[in-house]
């Protein structure tokens, strides 16, 4: 009997050291990433799918209102009302506006010239909570460009695709006061999810040309971020939310002039034509957009070297 009880508390004990040794080990989970510019270990998986426009590739067919045109591949124009407002020139895209030329059309969407932009498509394009966008581009004034003092110019933003909502964040040309302490020109940072404005002390000149970075998480409190470079300087770095409560997901980005005091004031109209900067011409070159859901290798791993013009 004793010989049985030895060999049962020998086999148990054998049991129970095959459990440890060949059991699954525990392994404690990983922290959270923060939302900062880490190595980006992998950069080749993120190239593969970086969507860039190279503008002299692309056929931009004609457009008409309030149609529109899809093109280049996940792009459309959305303008008002000048149909010759957003054209191919060369190897760059070129955005003018003037308010009272050509004669705006009698509708209720405005009564001048407010609006020369691409977008992505489709307009409700809804990118899931936590979506990832790194966005780079140049941007050139033309040289007979004159700082307006009084109306402000949105030249890129992201928007939700609801009618009547204003973008989730947007890069504006600001006016005089337009938040105070701006002189009027300078480049502001907007966030209308928190309804801030950051006055930058970049100030574009006529025919200069500048780089542009954007890398936006789209989420809520400090899970969103808004990053900002101008010519390789980080000029706006905040972890905070980027959705609006209501309208939970990251839009769709635009770039362009939209002229949007313009819309229906003839005043503000006035106001630009007598500091003699009633009309805008600029140039957009070539167009690189990257894309993550949070489920990607390399989510909110830095790929400003990947993106930037």
């Amino acid at each position: 009997m004793k010989i049985f009880q030895k060999f049962g508390i020998y086999l148990i004990s054998c049991l129970f050291l095959s459990q440890i040794a060949c059991g699954p080990i525990y392994k404690p989970p990983a922290p959270p990433e923060e939302p900062t510019n880490e190595p980006n270990t992998h950069p080749e998986l993120d190239s593969s799918i970086v969507n860039s426009w190279i503008w002299s590739e692309i056929n931009l067919p004609t457009y008409s209102w309030p149609d529109g045109i899809a093109f280049g591949n996940g792009l459309f124009v959305d303008f008002a009302f000048d149909v010759n407002g957003v054209k191919i020139d060369g190897d760059k895209l070129r955005f003018f506006l003037n308010p009272t030329s050509p004669s705006p059309p009698s509708t209720n969407d405005g009564n001048f010239n407010y609006r020369s932009e691409i977008r992505t498509a489709p307009w409700q394009i809804n990118h899931p909570l936590g979506s990832e966008h790194w966005i780079g581009w140049t941007y050139t004034f033309d040289a007979d460009y004159v700082i307006d003092p009084s109306s402000p110019i949105t030249i890129y933003q992201n928007h939700p695709g609801i009618v009547g909502s204003p973008p989730m964040i947007e890069l504006e040309i600001a006016g005089l006061d337009r938040p105070r302490p701006a002189q009027g020109g300078e480049i502001q940072v907007v966030n209308h999810v928190l309804d801030t404005r950051f006055v930058t002390d970049f100030t574009p000149q006529a025919g200069q040309t500048f780089e542009i970075v954007i890398h936006a998480i789209f989420d809520e409190g400090a899970n969103g971020l808004f990053q900002v470079w101008i010519n390789g300087e980080l000029l706006y770095n905040k972890a905070e939310q980027t959705v609006f409560d209501e309208y939970p997901w990251g839009g769709n980005n635009k770039w362009g002039i939209y002229h949007h005091s313009h819309r229906f004031d003839s005043t503000e109209v006035n106001t630009s034509i007598t500091a003699g900067a009633e009309k805008v011409s600029s140039y957009m070159g070539p167009l690189k957009l990257l894309i993550r859901d949070s489920s990607a290798p390399n989510y909110r791993k830095d790929a400003y070297n990947i993106i930037k013009p």
